[in-house]
């Protein structure tokens, strides 16, 4: 199993610019043979409160993604915003590798102007059981609680983190290995760029593998 983890970068409300980031990204990793393209928390638009115009691209950024997963025979995990009704959820996806749209997971830990979601789920892949949350969801205790329920072999994190000092440092990634410590299961994260960056956890904890800046994190699991 070979994930690719791209920490992308992201500029809010550029739709089109941030398309061409994201498929020049994407055709970059697949000179790594990889089973799984990972990029982070909404990455083709970016989101700058409280400005949801991106949740109006819903159906066309599933209609690009689905056919790039589909034509190239990956597994694409994902951020986009959801509309919903009168409100938008803060959503990740799993592409499968014929295209279909294998999982979907609604942020729990968002602001009152969002929708927000109540559980976690979990497809089924050759590799094992797969489930997604979304950035500030790592450090939720009902998350963990259906984390440790549901008992996925692995856990993708689509992140978009930005320090006031820059680049995550000791402590924030120790922190993220507390919280991978208390789920007990592998875990890939990658945030958007700037200030970028990118992890791979045991599912006790342990650091694996790292990338700084907007450098891909290539990780074989044999």
């Amino acid at each position: 199993m070979r994930v690719v983890l791209i920490p992308m970068r992201v500029e809010d409300g550029n739709f089109e610019s941030n398309w061409e980031e994201f498929k020049r990204r994407f055709d970059e990793a697949l000179e790594y043979s990889p089973d799984f393209l990972v990029f982070p928390e909404y990455c083709l638009t970016g989101f700058e409160e409280w400005d949801f115009f991106g949740a109006e691209l819903y159906d066309e950024i599933l209609r690009r993604v689905s056919g790039l997963a589909r034509e190239n025979g990956v597994y694409v995990v994902f951020g986009l915003l959801e509309p919903y009704k009168h409100c938008v959820y803060n959503s990740a996806l799993l592409i499968g590798r014929n295209g279909e749209v294998l999982l979907k997971h609604r942020k729990f830990q968002e602001p009152y102007k969002f929708c927000t979601g109540n559980t976690v789920k979990t497809a089924k892949t050759e590799f094992g059981k797969v489930s997604i949350i979304i950035c500030g969801d790592l450090y939720n205790k009902r998350i963990a609680k259906w984390v440790r329920r549901k008992k996925p072999d692995f856990l993708f994190v689509p992140m978009e983190y930005s320090p006031e000092y820059g680049e995550p440092n000791e402590e924030d990634i120790e922190a993220m290995s507390e919280r991978v410590r208390l789920l007990g299961v592998r875990t890939f994260i990658v945030n958007s760029y700037p200030p970028g960056g990118a992890w791979v956890f045991g599912n006790n904890g342990t650091l694996v593998a790292q990338s700084v800046g907007d450098t891909p994190l290539i990780f074989n699991l044999v």
